[in-house]
């Protein structure tokens, strides 16, 4: 359900959307979850950015189609080609976490970067954790707080938390 309420909140950063992916998000958000999957389905084969990635949050969870962890990658992947933030980010996570790809440190890092250089507090937490930690990346605990500092001033709530644990 968090990936439901991600889509509803994305939806509602995007000032200007086309009519049928407007269309297609608002069936996905009544529950109506075949026919929002096949409106994203058409337009992600335009290749819209925001209906790949939306389209791919529908494989993820196996939401008006059958769960494909594989095929959610491929359209994470899709949309981060193109710039969005969102799907750099769950590119960057299927690659640490081996979700639909193999898990590949190195290229979750990358793929975090890119989503943090476009203001994306949750990649740039996600990387904070791997810099600190010396995954995919020489470990480098300055690199890895500076991260999470980023990310907390950008408002992302776990990395507030976390800063607030190890500061007591």
């Amino acid at each position: 359900m968090k990936y439901l309420s991600a889509l509803a909140g994305m939806l509602l950063s995007v000032s200007v959307l086309a009519g049928t992916l407007e269309e297609g998000y608002q069936a996905v958000r009544s529950g109506e979850l075949e026919q929002g999957f096949a409106i994203l389905s058409e337009l992600a084969q335009t290749g819209d950015a925001d209906a790949q990635f939306g389209l791919a949050i529908l494989y993820k969870e196996g939401w008006g189609t059958e769960k494909d962890l594989k095929t959610a990658f491929d359209y994470y992947l899709q949309s981060a080609n193109q710039g969005h933030p969102g799907g750099m980010f769950e590119a960057g996570w299927a690659y640490q976490s081996g979700e639909g790809v193999e898990r590949d440190y190195s290229l979750a890092v990358q793929w975090y970067e890119k989503a943090a250089s476009a203001g994306h507090p949750a990649a740039m937490y996600a990387l904070g954790g791997l810099y600190y930690n010396g995954m995919g990346v020489e470990k480098d605990t300055d690199k890895g707080t500076d991260w999470f500092n980023k990310s907390a001033q950008a408002g992302y709530q776990p990395a507030i938390q976390y800063l607030n644990q190890i500061r007591q």
